[in-house]
C-alpha cells in the first residue's frame, strides 16, 4: 500500500513538473518564435528610404503568394502579406500633390514658405517622410487592428485619408484573418503611406465566448512583434500608437504624440457612460482617471488614450497584451512598469479630446435577388460585382432582396 501511494505521489509531480514545463516553453514561445520573421533591424530614418532591392526600385512592394490562402508566412503567429517601405514613386507623387496642393502639414512646425508654387507640399512633410532629410522628426508607427466586414474597407479608406496629412508615420495594418486580403493589398498603396499590412487570425480558443472576446489583441501582439524585430534596437526615435480603423483622430494629436519621452496619454472622447476617458491631471501629474469601468485597474484607459516611446519594447521584451477583454491596456501598461509620476500629460493637460472613439453601426450584409445576371442593364453588373469583391453585399438569383430599376418614374425588375 505504502509503495503504491509512493508511486502515486511520484506521477502527480512528474505531470506538474510537466505542465509548468509546458506553461514556460509557451510564455518564451510567444516572444522567440516569431524570431523567424526577422529581417535586418532598421533605424526610423532608414525605414522610410528608398529600398535597394529590384522591387522597391520600380515602385513594388513585397507581396506575399498568400493571397486567399490560409496558410501563414513565415511564422505560425502571423504572416506579413505586403511591406512597402518607399514612399512615393513619381507617378505616386503627381497623384499625392492633388491631395495636397497649397496645404499644410498641421502635424509638424515646419512649413512650405514659399507660396509661388502651388504645386509644392509642406517640406518637412515631403522630405522626411521620403527619408532624405529631416529625419530627425520622431517617427510614429501607427498600429491598427483590423477584421473582415462589409464596413472594412470604408473604414480603412477614411483612416488612411486622415493619415496622408500625417508626416514620418510607418502604418502597420494587423487583419484577424488567416490569409491575406487582396482588396486590402490594392488599397493601401493609393494613400502614399509606408506600411506592412499583416494576417494575424485570433487564436480558435479564445473565440468560443462572444461577450468576452478579446478583439484585436492577435493584431496588435503581432505588430508589436513585427516592431521588435524590424526596428533598430539603438534608435529612440520612434514611438508607438494603437489607432482603430473606426476611431477619428485630430491631426493634432500627431504633433502631441511625436515629443514622447517613455509614455503619454490624452482624453479619449466617446467612452463610456461618462462619454470620456481620461487621466486626471493637477500641477502636470497624472493623479487618476475619470473612466466609467475602473474594474480595479490600475491604468482604467482606452486603446487610443496613450502612445509609448520604441524603446520601451526593447526595455521590456515579453511585454504584450493579455487575451482578456477589457484589460488589454492595464495589462499592457503594467507589463511595461509604468508608474503615475512617470507619464506626460498631453493635450492641454489632458482638457483637450484629440481622439474619438467613434463606432460604425453593423449592419447585416444584404443579398441582392435579380432574375439573371447575365441580363444585368449597363453598368450595374460591373457594379455590382464591385459591391461583391468589396464585401457590402452579395447578389443572388433565387434569394434576398428582390431589386428594380426606376425610368422616367416606372418601376421595372431586374
Amino acid at each position: 500500500m505504502h509503495l503504491k501511494k509512493t508511486w502515486k505521489t511520484a506521477a502527480v509531480m512528474l505531470l506538474a513538473v510537466a505542465a509548468v514545463t509546458t506553461v514556460t516553453a509557451a510564455f518564451y514561445f510567444n516572444y522567440a518564435a516569431t524570431a523567424c520573421c526577422a529581417v535586418v533591424p532598421l533605424s526610423s530614418s532608414s525605414l522610410l528610404q528608398e529600398s535597394s532591392n529590384t522591387a522597391a526600385m520600380d515602385n513594388e512592394p513585397y507581396r506575399s503568394k498568400l493571397v486567399g490562402s490560409s496558410a501563414t508566412r513565415p511564422s505560425k503567429l502571423y504572416a506579413v502579406c505586403e511591406t512597402r517601405d518607399k514612399l512615393r514613386s513619381p507617378a505616386d507623387r503627381d497623384r499625392f500633390s492633388r491631395h495636397r496642393r497649397q496645404t499644410i502639414d498641421s502635424t509638424s512646425s515646419t512649413v512650405d514658405k514659399n507660396p509661388g508654387n502651388k504645386y509644392s507640399y509642406n517640406g518637412e512633410s515631403e522630405t522626411a517622410r521620403n527619408g532624405d532629410r529631416g529625419n530627425d522628426t520622431t517617427l510614429i508607427y501607427f498600429i491598427t487592428p483590423t477584421y473582415p466586414r462589409r464596413e472594412q474597407i470604408a473604414e480603412l479608406t477614411r483612416l488612411g485619408q486622415t493619415l496622408m496629412h500625417v508626416s514620418r508615420l510607418y502604418w502597420i495594418v494587423a487583419d484577424d484573418r488567416p490569409d491575406c486580403s487582396l482588396q486590402i493589398m490594392n488599397l493601401l498603396p493609393d494613400f502614399s503611406i509606408p506600411y506592412t499590412y499583416i494576417a494575424s487570425p485570433m487564436p480558435s480558443i479564445y473565440k468560443h465566448n462572444p461577450d468576452a472576446m478579446p478583439r484585436g489583441v492577435s493584431n496588435r501582439r503581432a505588430a508589436l512583434n513585427w516592431i521588435r524585430l524590424n526596428h533598430n534596437i539603438n534608435d529612440s526615435n520612434a514611438v508607438i500608437y494603437f489607432g482603430d480603423d473606426d476611431n477619428t483622430f485630430h491631426l493634432d494629436l500627431f504633433k502631441e504624440i511625436r515629443t514622447t519621452k517613455k509614455i503619454s496619454m490624452f482624453p479619449v472622447g466617446l467612452v463610456g457612460e461618462y462619454g470620456v476617458s481620461s487621466p486626471i491631471i493637477d500641477k502636470g501629474k497624472v493623479v487618476g482617471f475619470f473612466d466609467s469601468w475602473p474594474a480595479k485597474r490600475k491604468f482604467p484607459v482606452d486603446m487610443a488614450g496613450f502612445a509609448i516611446n520604441v524603446q520601451l519594447l526593447f526595455k521590456y521584451p515579453y511585454a504584450t497584451m493579455p487575451y482578456k477583454a477589457g484589460f488589454e491596456e492595464d495589462r499592457f501598461l503594467s507589463a511595461l512598469a509604468i508608474r503615475l509620476d512617470e507619464i506626460e500629460p498631453k493635450a492641454e493637460n489632458c482638457t483637450r479630446i484629440l481622439v474619438w472613439h467613434t463606432q460604425t453601426a453593423k449592419k447585416p450584409k444584404p443579398i441582392v435577388m435579380v432574375r439573371s445576371k447575365a441580363t444585368l442593364p449597363g453598368s450595374l453588373a460591373t457594379l455590382l460585382d464591385q459591391v461583391t469583391m468589396l464585401g457590402i453585399g452579395g447578389v443572388s438569383e433565387t434569394t434576398g432582396v428582390r431589386s428594380y430599376m426606376t425610368k422616367n418614374g416606372n418601376i421595372f425588375r431586374v
